[in-house]
């Protein structure tokens, strides 16, 4: 059986601290004094129902107290408290809760009280969590968890309480580690043998088992049963002991995990836990039924019938009461019974159906908001960095612009006289150069160009013979030789040789300077004749007129380029080569 009672906690704690009886966080002695008055503001009750009259005049001595001493803890309770209070007078969500939440929030986001910015998003989401209004609650217990690595848990009033709270909600939503994550850092701060320490060990152990881990699920129960019996706490023995029996029943263990579920029965009954006995019933007549016992599981299912209403709360045991009833007809070789257990049991599942579809599609919306908060969390934590980015680079620019200005206010005006006039000349001087260089470029760039358009015009020539050549071979015979001679002489005198290479790498590193030095740094393999290549390549001669220069054939123009092509590796040097 997994069961929590965290309403009937909730209330034995709201008695005792209402009589002025606490649970202490840690040893007296280790607790400051503003945190015990703190927690002991909280404890003030503010149930006064319909009369927030009544309710205003409980919690002016608080007001009062805050407002004296500018206590900004005391201030945050009474807000906190007022909210709780209009809460239960309203009993639903309602503006003035709401305000005072906000009132309280406002008062602490400012400063650096971690802990009671984490308590206010932790009791303002418990409160729309208790009115089920979800889409609220879950922003709230969202920012709750992100100041998590924020505070000390030393400081947090009531934690065992409040992260009770915040792991009732997790539960809720299906996360079923994180709601145990929270019991368990709130553990070490509960009474040994309290029945609060009981309910968070046996509720750890419920959420493992919900998430599928048995072993530390029932670790934990164990642990819990050994505390109810050192505190000789009968109705947890008998909740702890039903939730252990289903362990005894996968054993195989039958008898020893009946007697389990009728001790949780007794004590039930005892106690007045009727909702409890109720689930022990039903639980002990699928016992039953596994065991072919028809008679005991139709006592003890019609016991559990007793416990039941027509409340939502009651549909999942109703449909599992008619589903046993079904067997146990089955069983007893009764059909006609039987068909009428099974269509109330199949209507009955239909609607429980229905209501999990509802839940599923609810958590695949919560997760989508979880996932949205926390995309708006990123994208405002990149943005601050941007803006205190821009803020640094402003900061330091105008200091580094005072700074130069103060060293110019300080350097006397002889030196600055004097150094104006150095300036002037060496500006005159690099003028001067500059000129010159400028127009050396000009002329070398003009050379380089003039020997390019030549290239090409030669090009041109060249290939018009080559055609009159071929066009006039059939025709004038005796023409050809003196045409391949004007041809030859041509070639001959474009042909570019060592001699002539020196002097166009000389005037082309001028016009294009450090063109080849980097390409041979890239490609530590490009030979002299795979720089002659490149550069007249550069200057953008076709493959015609390239072979022309370096004495080869068309297609040993191609064969070169490929060659060069595969020692060249930078993407860059690739597309210029496919030009």
């Amino acid at each position: 059986m997994n069961f929590i009672p965290t309403k009937l906690t909730i209330l034995l704690l709201t008695l005792l601290y209402s009589f002025g009886v606490y649970i202490p966080l840690k040893a007296q002695s280790e607790r400051s004094k503003a945190l015990k008055e703190l927690e002991e503001v909280l404890n003030i009750d503010v149930n006064f129902k319909t009369d927030t009259i009544a309710l205003k005049k409980r919690l002016d001595s608080v007001r009062i107290l805050a407002d004296e001493r500018r206590s900004i803890p005391l201030k945050w309770a009474y807000y906190q408290l007022m909210a709780d209070g209009y809460s239960i007078a309203f009993d639903r969500v309602n503006n003035k809760s709401n305000e005072y939440y906000a009132k309280a929030q406002e008062l602490v986001e400012p400063t650096r009280e971690f802990e009671l910015q984490q308590l206010g998003y932790i009791r303002q989401g418990y409160y729309f969590y208790v009115y089920r209004n979800i889409k609220e609650a879950f922003p709230c217990f969202l920012k709750a968890n992100d100041l998590k690595d924020k505070i000390d848990p030393d400081e947090i009033p009531r934690i065992t309480l409040h992260y009770g709270f915040v792991a009732s909600f997790y539960s809720f939503i299906g996360d079923q580690k994180k709601a145990s994550d929270y019991l368990k850092s709130a553990l070490p701060y509960s009474e040994p043998l309290s029945r609060n320490r009981i309910d968070m060990v046996n509720a750890i152990a419920v959420y493992n088992l919900r998430d599928s881990a048995k072993d530390e699920a029932f670790r934990y129960f164990e642990q819990a049963l050994d505390i109810a019996e050192q505190a000789k706490d009968s109705v947890w023995i008998g909740i702890v002991s039903g939730n252990l029996s289903d362990r005894e029943w996968e054993k195989g263990n039958y008898n020893k995990a009946i007697a389990l579920v009728k001790k949780n029965i007794e004590y039930s009954n005892k106690f007045n836990e009727p909702l409890d006995a109720m689930r022990a019933n039903l639980i002990l007549a699928s016992m039953y039924v596994k065991l072919k016992d028809w008679d005991s599981a139709r006592k003890h299912v019609h016991e559990a019938q007793k416990g039941m209403s027509d409340k939502p709360y009651f549909l999942l045991y109703k449909t599992d009461a008619y589903k046993v009833l079904a067997e146990i007809a089955h069983g007893s070789g009764n059909q006609a019974e039987e068909l009428k257990y099974l269509n109330t049991y199949l209507h009955l599942k239909d609607s429980l159906d229905n209501i999990r579809d509802q839940e599923k599609f609810q958590k695949v919306s919560w997760q989508w908001e979880a996932e949205k908060y926390q995309q708006n969390l990123e994208n405002a934590e990149l943005k601050r960095k941007q803006i205190n980015q821009t803020y640094f680079y402003v900061v330091v620019f105008f200091v580094l612009l005072f700074v130069i200005i103060l060293l110019l206010v300080n350097r006397s005006k002889n030196k600055i006289l004097f150094k104006n006039t150095e300036l002037e000349k060496e500006q005159l001087q690099l003028s001067y150069e500059k000129q010159l260089v400028d127009q050396e470029l000009i002329v070398l760039n003009n050379s380089l160009q003039e020997f390019t358009a030549t290239i090409k015009q030669n090009d041109l020539t060249i290939q018009r013979l080559r055609n009159e050549v071929i066009h006039n071979l059939d025709h004038f015979p005796d023409r050809q030789e003196k045409f391949n001679d004007n041809l030859n002489k041509m070639l001959e005198n474009q042909l570019m040789t060592d001699e002539r290479w020196i002097k166009f790498k000389n005037i082309f590193d001028r016009v294009y300077p450090g063109y080849l030095d980097n390409e041979k740094e890239s490609v530590p393999k490009l030979t002299e004749y795979d720089l002659r290549l490149l550069a007249l390549m550069k200057l953008g001669l076709t493959n015609r007129s390239v072979g022309d220069l370096l004495g080869i054939s068309l297609e040993g123009v191609k064969k070169a380029k490929q060659r060069l092509k595969k020692k060249m590796d930078v993407d860059s040097t690739s597309r210029s080569l496919s030009n």
